[in-house]
């Protein structure tokens, strides 16, 4: 019979949705398993501001500031559960892209686990971001719904 895997290093795709917050203890669930590490990242999305806040110094950075913020309450959920090795990280672009192209392969983690997102509007024909995640990454991916 074949093993399970044993991840060393687990990527949580978190955002405030009640999927990020299940694709986060799912996490948090893995890494404890198998005494991982844990990265629990945010992507700030500038692009999805009106253009009036995009370009406001001041709103811009308190968006950016609020990411922050629920990055360090989801570090504090992942301390409280027993994690000992976790970090944060907040990148910014396409979710998606920038967890493919630049944070898999800048923090070489073995597992991703991010939220399912309905198909909805224009994701219905081009896919959503987690689907994107599960077509291009090279590691493993969880998938929570």
């Amino acid at each position: 019979m074949v093993e399970a895997k044993h991840f060393k290093h687990v990527l949580a795709a978190v955002d405030d949705s009640e999927l990020g917050q299940l694709a986060l203890v799912n996490a948090i669930h893995q890494a404890q398993e198998d005494g991982a590490k844990l990265t629990i990242l945010s992507v700030f999305e500038a692009d999805q501001m009106n253009v009036f806040d995009y370009f406001s110094k001041e709103k811009n950075a308190a968006a950016r500031e609020d990411v922050e913020q629920a990055l360090e309450r989801y570090r504090q959920v992942a301390v409280d559960a027993g994690v000992l090795n976790i970090e944060t990280l907040l990148s910014e672009g396409e979710p998606g892209e920038v967890i493919v192209k630049d944070v898999i392969p800048s923090i070489n983690p073995d597992m991703v686990v991010i939220g399912s997102h309905s198909q909805k509007g224009a994701e219905k024909y081009f896919g959503s971001q987690s689907s994107y995640v599960a077509n291009n990454a090279p590691i493993t991916v969880m998938i929570v719904r």
